[in-house]
């Protein structure tokens, strides 16, 4: 009865953002299914799951049964992609070396994560979506920094687009300060870590690279955060 009571007065879960805003679990930071869960309350729209090395098949089905089912499409996992298949989740992300899997649904998205243009090219053509990166030196990881400058990204998306790529998104140090770069650069949409996983308050620094991206077409909120 107290948890019916309870859910009456919950806050309205907020529309989902943009899929092209994507939030990265971190893998040498805590990161907890509470902030998830926040998270997509406040209307993240994609969740990409690392791998964790302490992790095993039913840590994740552990982590699933505690986030509410409307969010499982949002959520692409980087291992078990018949846990994708099995749950209905929103993708996998596959590494270089791996096969597309046999008679993998449209309705799963399907992205890699690249470092050149030629590992860009080398990709299966049935991708959704692929990550370049860094973009900008990581917050998460020390020395990770960029081996292009800001026009060579440009170049690259604008040949990836002519030679109809799928949409590239930039990943590594975005932050609200710098995500409109991003998108000055041609590129089709951000990915980030450590600037949500690393602060005090990890929905607000999520809404703020969202608005630092759309300006003034981003979502109309019910809350402040």
């Amino acid at each position: 009865m107290f948890k019916y009571i309870k859910g009456l007065f919950a806050p309205e879960p907020e529309a989902a953002a943009p899929s092209n805003l994507i939030l990265f679990t971190p893998t040498k930071t805590e990161w907890d299914t509470k902030t998830v869960i926040k998270l997509f309350d406040a209307g993240l729209g994609k969740l990409h799951v690392q791998p964790n090395r302490e992790w095993r098949v039913g840590d994740y089905e552990n982590f699933l049964k505690k986030v509410p089912k409307i969010y499982w499409p949002r959520i692409v996992l980087e291992e078990h992609h018949q846990l994708v298949l099995k749950h209905q989740l929103g993708g996998f992300q596959m590494y270089h070396s791996d096969r597309i899997p046999a008679r993998w649904p449209k309705s799963a998205s399907l992205s890699c994560k690249c470092h050149s243009y030629d590992e860009m090219r080398s990709l299966p053509k049935a991708l959704n979506y692929v990550f370049l990166s860094p973009i900008f030196p990581s917050i998460s990881k020390r020395d990770y920094v960029p081996q292009r400058t800001t026009r060579e990204f440009q170049v690259i998306a604008e040949r990836w687009r002519s030679e109809g790529g799928c949409p590239v998104y930039g990943l590594g140090g975005v932050t609200p300060q710098n995500a409109a770069r991003v998108r000055e650069m041609g590129l089709d949409g951000v990915a980030f870590i450590g600037s949500v996983w690393e602060t005090s308050n990890p929905v607000k620094s999520f809404i703020e690279i969202e608005n630092a991206w759309y300006g003034k077409s981003a979502r109309k909120l019910k809350r402040k955060y």
